[in-house]
């Protein structure tokens, strides 16, 4: 006697959560299957849908987010989910797909459906979007002891907020951070042996850093982990792998990659990040900086004739001669 998919999903324990979590997601899970399936679907292909659905909805619980349609089932949260999941590429291309089918069928409004497939994306290069860096925000404040949480909020400030490397963040000293009326200043040093560099930090970010200053038993002392005997870019890496959700924890690659895009999407001079960046030029980052956003010959009359500059989206900027 067959297994319809509806008796299989009445009758599904998953093994891929714990039992208290998938309390808490099953009725979301059940119902979300539920709508997509058809009766030509295999029990292998319901089985599948109700694991992958049960691991997205407990990424969304575990990030503190309420498990609903709307936050579950957007393009954003499913490759966030893929991005992290650890899948071989071509996994990552599936999971994409049967999470797409169960999105689009309970979630009228789920944006940018694809015309062809997508496969793994270089995760280690992507920029952050601003719901990852929530989440990023949920991991750090969600770790497990009061030290792990201002080391880990650390680490994103001086990642997001001022676009550090791992061997970066490992040497950098209470003596590296500077404060005035304008904000916080890092000096980084020592990447392929380059010395001091002045790098401002975003004022969103800037807070930890501070903080870490004050905590600081002298000038010499390391930042991010001071009680360590050695100073290797492993320290970062060594940190987020004991992490109550490495999983979640932050990519290196991706938060530097963020700050950099944010600074020139903001319109700051790109001669200016890259001395900050501590780069020969931003050509590594070239297809994150291209916009998406279509321009017309007639919209652009006045550019082309010569006129005013204009540009949509970005704030307006001070260029500050002279000083420090």
């Amino acid at each position: 006697m067959s297994t319809t998919p509806h008796q299989v999903i009445a009758g599904y324990t998953p093994t891929v959560i714990p039992a208290n979590r998938w309390g808490a997601v099953r009725d979301f899970v059940t119902d979300a299957v539920s709508t997509a399936v058809t009766e030509d679907w295999s029990a292998d292909k319901t089985r599948a849908a109700l694991r992958t659905v049960a691991r997205l909805a407990d990424f969304v619980s575990m990030t503190g987010r309420e498990v609903s349609v709307g936050n579950v089932f957007t393009e954003a949260t499913v490759n966030a989910f893929v991005d992290q999941s650890g899948y071989s590429t071509h996994v990552q291309g599936t999971t994409r797909s049967l999470l797409r089918v169960v999105g689009q069928a309970v979630h009228r409004h789920y944006d940018t459906p694809r015309e062809r497939p997508q496969y793994g994306t270089d995760k280690k290069s992507a920029p952050y979007t601003q719901d990852e860096m929530t989440r990023l925000r949920h991991w750090a404040d969600g770790e497990a002891t009061v030290q792990r949480r201002q080391q880990a909020n650390l680490l994103l400030a001086l990642t997001l907020g001022a676009g550090l490397r791992s061997g970066e963040v490992a040497t950098l000293t209470a003596a590296d951070v500077e404060t005035d009326d304008t904000g916080t200043v890092v000096y980084p040093s020592g990447y392929r042996g380059a010395g001091r560099r002045f790098v401002p930090v975003d004022h969103d970010w800037a807070q930890p850093i501070r903080e870490a200053v004050e905590r600081a038993v002298s000038e010499e002392s390391w930042l991010f982990r001071p009680e360590r005997t050695t100073e290797g870019a492993g320290t970062v890496a060594l940190f987020t792998k004991r992490s109550h959700r490495p999983s979640l924890a932050v990519d290196m690659s991706r938060a530097r990659t963020t700050w950099i895009v944010t600074q020139v999407r903001r319109g700051v001079p790109e001669s200016a990040v890259i001395e900050a960046a501590g780069l020969k030029d931003l050509q590594h980052y070239r297809r994150f900086l291209v916009s998406d956003e279509q321009t017309t010959a007639r919209e652009a009359r006045a550019l082309l004739h010569g006129g005013p500059k204009r540009v949509s989206g970005r704030a307006s900027l001070t260029v500050i001669r002279g000083g420090a």
